[in-house]
């Protein structure tokens, strides 16, 4: 059995983004738990019955997590797992740097849509990104703002080295799966 960063550096190295971005899925589901989140359900509850609740084609895709926030609000949560040193850097006040989001996953309408998968809203639903810096092992949550802009939650990154260990430990010879429960 390798050590954990042997494992890391092999699926660096080997451009493994399924397997990184899996770990990364596994690591936001214990650290949201940890920080009082309740999870409603993940991607992988809710993705055959998209087209049906949405009332949408195939295209539209659930989040990554559909969440109470410990101060009670639903959310959409998208876990954003690096692993490039280009991409694992510190803002000046010790942030971690924003992590990057597709065309259209930072707006209202797009957490909106995917909030309504739990059930339909009179409102729209707030949205946050946890980046998994796989480099320097730590996580931040990112607030989304209705125009868009990402901004840190908290004072610092959490340390997530006993998460990511806890789940390669349960993974011993393979990569984590896609689905967290």
């Amino acid at each position: 059995m390798s050590t954990l960063q042997e494992r890391l550096d092999v699926w660096r190295r080997t451009k493994n983004w399924v397997a990184l971005g899996n770990l990364g899925e596994q690591v936001t589901m214990r650290l949201l738990e940890s920080l009082d989140y309740t999870v409603l359900g993940t991607q992988d509850d809710y993705v055959g019955m998209v087209p049906d609740v949405l009332g949408e084609g195939v295209r539209a895709h659930p989040e990554d997590f559909l969440v109470i926030g410990p101060d009670s609000r639903l959310m959409t949560v998208n876990s954003k797992a690096s692993a490039s040193p280009r991409t694992c850097r510190f803002t000046a006040n010790g942030d971690l740097t924003t992590p990057r989001l597709a065309h259209g996953q930072g707006t209202t309408a797009y957490s909106t849509l995917r909030g309504n998968l739990v059930s339909p809203l009179d409102g729209n639903t707030y949205a946050q990104v946890v980046k998994v810096d796989l480099v320097h092992l730590k996580a931040q949550i990112f607030e989304i703002d209705e125009v868009g802009k990402l901004s840190a939650v908290g004072t610092t990154p959490y340390d997530i080295d006993h998460l990511v260990v806890d789940v390669l430990a349960e993974h011993p010879a393979d990569m984590p799966p896609p689905s967290v429960r």
